[in-house]
Parts: structure tokens; C-alpha cells; sequence
């Protein structure tokens, strides 16, 4: 009788076991459990065995979802966020002149260089803002075992990227994303850091509004 795999059948997350379950099905048992079960899923995962699964997990993600966004938009089934933005802009007659800057920098249809970089810049920025948030989160003394582990909870999150599928691009989807994504970074510093639902949702809100606060004076500074 052939067994089936579960959750409870993991004894490590399954990405990190190919040898045992393949690296084809490994990986959408890893995108699985991280959907059905992301508590479970930091539950099982080492926090100290390397970050080149982690990063390779996040680097199939990623080209994934700029694949898709690539497709999607030189064949006009989606419009390009750069493009959705200086509309925005074109909007308001204040924004004439940023809308006019940015119309020159950017291409309404994407090249295949704007995917790799994209690539590039997601992996680059991931790692930055777990790096950013490991600090806040050691100060705080909730990342209690180490980068390692909180830079594996950011890898394993870009999963919410799969989203890219949807062929639509509106705020409300965005939003709905962007708290999906925040809860399983909720649930990873929870287990990977063993601290308690409370202490890792006050290193969660400060961490978040630490974030935001550098790009709304941005934001402020340019417009």
C-alpha cells in the first residue's frame, strides 16, 4: 500500500530532503506546506543547515514570478507596475513632471534584461530587509538563534511570489498578498526563533514600521 506524505510525515522540510522525495516534487511539497501549514512548516525547518537550498528555493521563486509577470505583459494581459504608476501620475496634474521623468526611464513593455534584472534586484532586496529586520529583531531579543534563521524565514516566504499566476494586478490583491506574506514571516520568527506569539508580534510591528518609515521620507523627499 503506498503511503501517503503528510505534514507529520516530514521530519525536515521537504526542499531540504531531495535525496528522499526528488528535486521536482521536493519543491511543491515545499510550496505545499508553506500554504497549508506555515507554522508546521518552521516547526520542521533547521535553523542551521546552510542557506544554499534556502536561496536556491527563493531564486526558483523569483524567476517564476518574473517569468510570468514577462509573459503576462508583452502579451497585454497585465500592464507593467511601472506603467501602472506613471498612469497614476499622469493622473494629476501636479505629478506632470514626475510622471513625464519616469515615462522617459522606463519602457512601457519590458526586455528580457529587465527580467534578470529584476531577478537580481528581488534576491538583493530580500536579503537586505531580513538583514535590516534581524538587527531590529536581535535588539529587540527576539531573534534569539541567530541570521541564519531569519534569513532562511525570508527565503522560504518569497513562496506568496506564486501569486504572479493571478492575472490580475490591483491594490486589494496586493494588500491581501502583502498580509499573507507578513503572516508566514509571523509564523517563521514565532518557531525558528522559539519565542512566544507575543514577543514576535511586537518585533513584527516594529520591524514593519521601521521599514516603512525610510520610504515615506523618500516618498516625501521626491514629491
Amino acid at each position: 500500500m503506498t503511503e501517503v506524505t503528510t505534514e507529520d510525515n516530514f521530519e525536515n522540510i521537504p526542499f531540504e530532503e531531495q535525496a528522499k522525495y526528488g528535486h521536482v516534487r521536493s519543491f511543491f511539497l515545499t510550496v505545499m506546506m508553506l500554504i497549508r501549514t506555515p507554522s508546521e512548516f518552521f516547526k520542521k525547518m533547521h535553523i542551521n543547515k546552510g542557506l544554499r537550498l534556502p536561496f536556491l528555493f527563493m531564486f526558483i521563486i523569483l524567476t517564476f514570478s518574473n517569468i510570468v509577470n514577462y509573459l503576462y505583459i508583452i502579451y497585454d494581459i497585465t500592464e507593467s507596475p511601472a506603467e501602472q504608476v506613471i498612469k497614476a501620475f499622469e493622473k494629476e496634474p501636479e505629478f506632470q513632471a514626475q510622471a513625464e521623468s519616469f515615462r522617459s526611464m522606463f519602457s512601457e513593455k519590458p526586455e528580457l534584461s529587465d527580467m534578470l534584472l529584476s531577478i537580481i534586484i528581488h534576491f538583493l532586496l530580500v536579503y537586505l530587509i531580513a538583514s535590516y529586520w534581524h538587527l531590529i529583531l536581535r535588539s529587540l531579543k527576539v531573534a534569539v538563534n541567530g541570521f541564519e534563521a531569519t534569513i532562511r524565514i525570508f527565503c522560504y516566504s518569497t513562496v506568496v511570489m506564486v501569486t504572479a499566476v493571478i492575472p490580475v494586478n490591483n491594490t486589494y490583491i496586493n494588500f491581501a498578498i502583502y498580509i499573507w506574506w507578513a503572516l508566514i514571516v509571523f509564523k517563521g520568527i514565532s518557531e525558528a526563533h522559539e519565542v512566544s506569539a507575543g514577543l514576535a508580534s511586537r518585533g513584527m510591528t516594529i520591524s514593519l514600521f521601521a521599514t516603512l518609515i525610510p520610504f515615506i521620507l523618500i516618498i516625501a523627499v521626491v514629491f
